[in-house]
């Protein structure tokens, strides 16, 4: 004589949250924009130096090189370290 055994599932189902993280870290992303576009106008090229710093056309021709290596395929740390290098060389 056999017998079966039929146990209910305590398995709950998680209830999905809408994540409203992105929308947060969009909106913080948003008001810092807008704060260095607006009160901090007069300290954008101080902070731009602090960002890049030495010649201004020397990093830029160095962002243009790496871009261009990413684009050609090149791994992002070796366009990175090669940015580094041209800015730090100057």
């Amino acid at each position: 004589m056999g017998y079966r055994i039929d146990y209910q599932s305590v398995f709950r189902e998680k209830k999905t949250k809408k994540g409203r993280y992105p929308i947060l870290i969009f909106s913080a992303c948003l008001i810092a924009v807008l704060l260095f576009n607006t009160v901090l106008k007069d300290q954008r090229a101080l902070l731009l130096k602090i960002i890049f710093p030495g010649d201004a056309a020397v990093t830029a021709a160095s962002l243009d090189n790496m871009l261009s290596q990413l684009k050609a395929g090149a791994p992002l740390e070796d366009a990175l370290l090669a940015f580094c290098q041209q800015v730090i060389a100057g």
